[in-house]
């Protein structure tokens, strides 16, 4: 099952109080999926697919060892995932996803002019975060 997506900009969810892209920071001792996300993305653009980065969070985020690694991906991969429309970055801190033709996602700020333009690109297929809140 393919999980990616492609040629897609997923836009910051409509009831999104951000105003920029922030950095997510609850200062908790486990880090949040969000800060997760956002500590594999920035900086890394075009490294993960968004499956790549669905299993790199659920690792670090359940903490699991490097010598489960196979294993747990194929579990992981077997069962339905949420996708990255439900991911905090889009729905509360303030960040696009820009997915190119190959899959590969790219985080962007939604005050940038990058952010615009994606927004506005007419050969892409764009989407939003999901709402927090029906």
């Amino acid at each position: 099952m393919n999980l990616n997506y492609y040629n897609t900009f997923i836009l910051v969810a409509e009831d999104s109080r951000a105003e920029h892209g922030e950095i997510p920071n609850t200062k908790r001792l486990k880090k949040t999926v969000g800060e997760i996300q956002f500590e594999l993305l920035n900086g890394h653009d075009y490294k993960y697919t968004q499956e790549d980065l669905l299993f790199e969070t659920h690792m670090l985020h359940k903490n699991i060892p490097e010598t489960a690694r196979e294993e747990e991906k194929t579990t992981f991969l077997g069962k339905s995932q949420a996708c990255m429309r439900t991911s905090p970055l889009g729905k509360r801190y303030g960040w696009g996803l820009y997915f190119n033709r190959d899959g590969y996602v790219k985080l962007v700020a939604m005050d940038s002019l990058e952010y615009r333009q994606f927004a506005n690109q007419k050969d892409l297929t764009i989407t939003r975060a999901m709402k927090s809140k029906r």
